[in-house]
């Protein structure tokens, strides 16, 4: 027998090991035999090995050295692929149609084709930090991971290349506004990937705070970001301690507000729309600023702002330290809904407006994919409102997810 002949045989027995531990590894998650059926068929479609292998480097990329070191092809990371996408696409089915769905050539298919689109973004997915958790192969937060780090890689370029926003937009406020963004997302996914989610909470009410204020002011005149600037510089003086001058404290009484309220949110009164709000007792607050950005944003999408701000007061009580149950998975998909809304305002101001660019990554348009992950995370929190026995199995499931986790960090 050649030795071509005897490293095949290796390998493929190599390979059923491999599988063999897969299987044990997400037991519970997925239905062991259709993870590996799933797998196996995967790493043999042509879209597969035209992406990333060809026949030279297949031996080094399978070898075992490798996949310990973690270089070249994982496996690991297709089968958090496939388990996740096909319980995204089956979470509202029953135990019967889930079963059916498994035993359908068409949706192994249609499930193929999902994790091909996956794995021709990971290296943009999983640049800079990594997705290690199986959570965060759920395909909201995988997609909104891989455009905001396309949009983090497409800011480094701009920004190193001393590429000018177009007029008549303030330069130096977006750019410094759009890091912030950036970064703050990064936080979301990495805490997300660390199952942190209550942590998570936190930076996210700050980062839609930080969002709703861009939303705002991206497109304002000098004069307006100039004000929201000076109230920034007064609020830090008030939180470290120095006097906060009696012409401020008299303006504020004008308005009837708290000297609070209107420090933070006294910039406000420049942007249009101010005028016309419906609650004059709220006029220097975030909820004000909701309601600002539901008139600014009407032409795009109805209560813009309104649909932002419900989910910031949902993480209130964790931001101000107070333990309470929830569903995590209702929690996350909510949460990544209303961040994907984010980056695709973020993506369609920064690459029609202040710039000029494409967002297109190995021939995936991940706006659109992201809009069909979206639509489809809805259409499961929807549903997950209405129906209890499905929200309680979730947090099962939740605890299952857990449970591979640990499976992956342990022999």
């Amino acid at each position: 027998m050649s030795k071509n002949v005897n490293y095949i045989n290796d390998l493929e027995s190599y390979d059923k090991a491999i599988i063999e531990e897969y299987k044990k590894i997400f037991s519970g998650s997925i239905k062991e035999s259709f993870l590996a059926n799933i797998l196996r068929k995967t790493e043999k479609d042509q879209r597969f090995n035209l992406l990333f292998l060809n026949n030279n480097d297949l031996a080094k990329m399978a070898s075992a050295k490798s996949l310990a070191l973690g270089k070249g092809y994982n496996p690991l990371n297709i089968c958090k692929m496939i388990v996740m996408s096909h319980y995204t696409n089956t979470v509202l089915m029953s135990d019967n149609e889930r079963g059916l769905s498994q035993e359908s050539l068409a949706y192994s298919n249609e499930l193929i084709d999902d994790v091909l689109k996956m794995f021709s973004i990971e290296k943009i997915a999983t640049f800079d930090f990594g997705l290690s958790s199986l959570e965060s192969y759920l395909p909201i937060i995988y997609y909104v991971a891989a455009l905001n780090n396309f949009l983090g890689g497409k800011y480094d370029q701009l920004k190193t290349n001393n590429v000018i926003i177009n007029e008549p937009y303030n330069a130096a406020f977006n750019y410094t506004m759009i890091y912030k963004l950036i970064i703050k997302i990064k936080a979301c996914i990495n805490l997300a990937d660390l199952r942190a989610t209550d942590e998570l909470m936190v930076i996210y009410r700050s980062l839609t705070e930080l969002f709703m204020v861009f939303a705002a002011l991206w497109d304002e005149k000098d004069d307006v970001i100039n004000s929201y600037i000076a109230f920034n510089r007064l609020s830090f003086d008030n939180n470290y301690g120095k006097t906060i001058s009696d012409s401020v404290k008299l303006e504020a009484k004008k308005n009837n507000s708290s000297m609070i309220d209107y420090i933070n949110y006294g910039w406000i009164k420049n942007l249009k729309g101010y005028s016309n709000l419906k609650d004059r007792k709220r006029a220097f607050s975030i909820s004000a600023l909701a309601e600002i950005l539901d008139e600014k944003y009407d032409y795009a999408c109805s209560k813009f702002g309104t649909s932002l701000y419900k989910v910031y007061k949902i993480c209130n009580p964790q931001t101000h330290g107070t333990m309470q149950y929830m569903n995590y998975f209702q929690l996350e998909l909510d949460l990544f809904e209303n961040i994907a809304v984010m980056l695709k305002y973020m993506c369609e101001i920064m690459s029609t407006k202040l710039f000029n660019f494409e967002i297109m990554y190995n021939g995936i348009d991940l706006i659109e994919e992201l809009n069909i992950v979206l639509k489809e995370s809805r259409k499961i929190s929807d549903e997950l409102m209405n129906n209890e026995k499905i929200l309680n199995k979730t947090n099962i499931d939740y605890k299952n997810r857990a449970i591979c986790c640990i499976r992956m960090k342990t022999d």
